[in-house]
């Protein structure tokens, strides 16, 4: 009589045949749940979507100041709020030198207004201001914030005084670390 039960290997060579096939089904259980899992995030989520080409405009200084920009979109997503951009004919910028290079609210304002915005006298500005500033009014964040393409290393803000730039939609500050 032997001391082996019902289900006993007969041989040690079937056991690790066993063992073997056991880890081999836990390794493939394991790469289902994670496909499955990865197929279920994958998934769109529900309700509408939204397609933008955005133009991110991240500044620095002692209040940092973000604006992203919303160029086109189709759809959007419930809490989402999308900025439309206007057309440069329908923008008034000032463009102002504090940094006492003759001459660079001029050229800049050539620029802008071969770009098709509406573009008033430039000015100086004093004190002298580092780094550039592109401020706006209320309701011209977006505009302002594509215009940070023509002023690179600007920073842009709220207008922080509604005597400056007067008639203007955006004001432009060349400050110190402009280049042209």
């Amino acid at each position: 009589m032997t001391n082996k039960g019902k289900h006993a290997s007969q041989t040690p060579a079937t056991f690790y045949r066993d063992l073997a096939i056991m880890i081999l089904g836990i390794i493939v259980v394991g790469a289902l749940v994670f496909l499955i899992l990865y197929l279920i995030a994958d998934q769109p989520s529900t309700g509408p979507t939204t397609t933008t080409t955005t133009i991110a405009a991240t500044t620095t200084s002692e209040d940092i100041t973000t604006t992203t920009v919303a160029q086109s979109s189709t759809s959007t997503a419930p809490g989402t709020t999308v900025v439309a951009v206007r057309p440069p004919d329908q923008v008034a910028v000032i463009v102002l030198n504090s940094l006492g290079l003759d001459g660079a609210a001029g050229r800049l304002s050539a620029d802008l207004s071969a770009l098709g915005y509406q573009t008033l006298t430039p000015d100086n500005y004093e004190p002298e201001i580092a780094p550039s500033r592109i401020w706006f009014r209320e309701g011209f964040a977006a505009e302002a914030a594509v215009l940070l393409e023509q002023v690179p290393g600007a920073t842009v803000e709220p207008l922080p005084d509604d005597t400056v730039g007067e008639g203007a939609d955006v004001v432009i500050v060349l400050g110190t670390g402009y280049t042209e």
